[in-house]
């Protein structure tokens, strides 16, 4: 019985076609979960994304909390222009952050040179860069997270856009937020209007005011505290000493990046008769890999942080364990003691 030669050219075309079919059976069951942005904008986002460009510097480290940073290939960090600026805590949580930092306006060429499954950006910072990316058939998703609750609901997008893993991780950190701001507000409920203290919060100069519209002052609400720039609006607001009299804080917080020192406040002779130099209640927000009085998760510890500075009769929290499970638990990062000391000055 003879056997019969295959036809090579046969066996390509057969081998071809079984490869397309593959191909459309694999797109036309590819996962594709849909979210609304903080913009309210619907995105498609293919599953699985493994590659992310943050191009907002508040967004990447809702990627990090979320256990997800190995699928960052791009990104932009809040406060850091280059490599020389990164805290030591940034590159232990990203010991490749040589290879993924980015500085300066984002470039679409640039992002679309990296293949990503998903870009994260801001819409006041970056314009129609969204737009421009979806033009071309790329996932990206806008923040506005300029509240507490924002940041909460940001990390809940983040992690429904990344898969099933970080959505679940997501949400348990909404249920640690929502525990915590529970704890704080039942502990200070009983305050009156004259008792919860009033603050002022500070930049980079004792007169560079944080406005009521900034997460700054909203997160002195959260914390109990009464802001006394409530009334000011947009961005940092520069004031004189003379208002800042009127203001009269009992409590000065000062912004944790930028050179001001809560000792340059205190010896200045111009605030000596205000009740916070006077009790000594002036203090800078600590920071790790990431400023605490900014939009990203680590926040919520500043919220702590602040309420215990307030009401420390009242708020009844181990602040060097929360610290420790948190960056444990969604950072998966180990505080070393120094670390906690400085955090929360015990």
């Amino acid at each position: 019985m003879k056997h019969q030669m295959h036809n090579p050219i046969r066996v390509a075309a057969v081998v071809a076609l079984l490869l397309i079919a593959a191909s459309v059976f694999a797109f036309a069951t590819q996962t594709v979960v849909k979210v609304v942005d903080q913009t309210g904008r619907t995105v498609s986002i293919p599953q699985p994304v493994t590659r992310i460009v943050s191009a907002y510097g508040i967004s990447t480290y809702y990627v990090y909390a979320l256990g997800a940073g190995d699928r960052i290939v791009d990104a932009w960090y809040v406060q850091i222009k280059g490599l020389s600026k990164a805290p030591a805590a940034l590159w232990k949580m990203e010991p490749n952050l040589d290879k993924k930092l980015s500085a300066g306006k984002p470039n679409l060429e640039d992002i679309v040179s990296r293949h990503p499954d998903l870009v994260l950006t801001n819409p006041t910072k970056h314009g129609d860069l969204a737009d421009r990316l979806i033009s071309l058939g790329i996932p990206a998703i806008q923040y506005v997270a300029e509240s507490p609750e924002a940041m909460k609901e940001a990390m809940l997008l983040t992690g429904e856009a990344l898969g099933p893993e970080t959505a679940k991780r997501a949400q348990e950190f909404a249920a640690y937020y929502d525990r915590t701001m529970a704890k704080i507000a039942d502990a200070t409920k009983a305050l009156t209007g004259t008792e919860r203290l009033r603050v002022y919060f500070c930049g980079s100069s004792p007169l560079r005011a944080a406005s009521g519209d900034m997460y700054q002052s909203l997160m002195v609400d959260a914390a109990g505290g009464v802001s006394v720039t409530a009334g000011l609006h947009g961005y940092w607001n520069d004031v004189n000493i003379e208002q800042i009299l009127i203001w009269n804080p009992d409590v000065i917080i000062i912004t944790s990046y930028g050179g001001l020192t809560a000792q340059q406040i205190l010896n200045d002779p111009d605030w000596q008769s205000i009740p916070a130099v006077k009790n000594g209640r002036v203090y800078k927000m600590p920071a790790l890999a990431a400023a605490w009085d900014t939009p990203v998760p680590d926040s919520l510890l500043g919220i702590m942080w602040l309420a215990d500075k307030l009401y420390p009769s009242e708020i009844n929290i181990d602040l060097a364990s929360e610290c420790r499970t948190f960056y444990r638990d969604f950072y998966g990062y180990t505080l070393s003691d120094e670390e906690g000391a400085r955090l929360t000055g015990k």
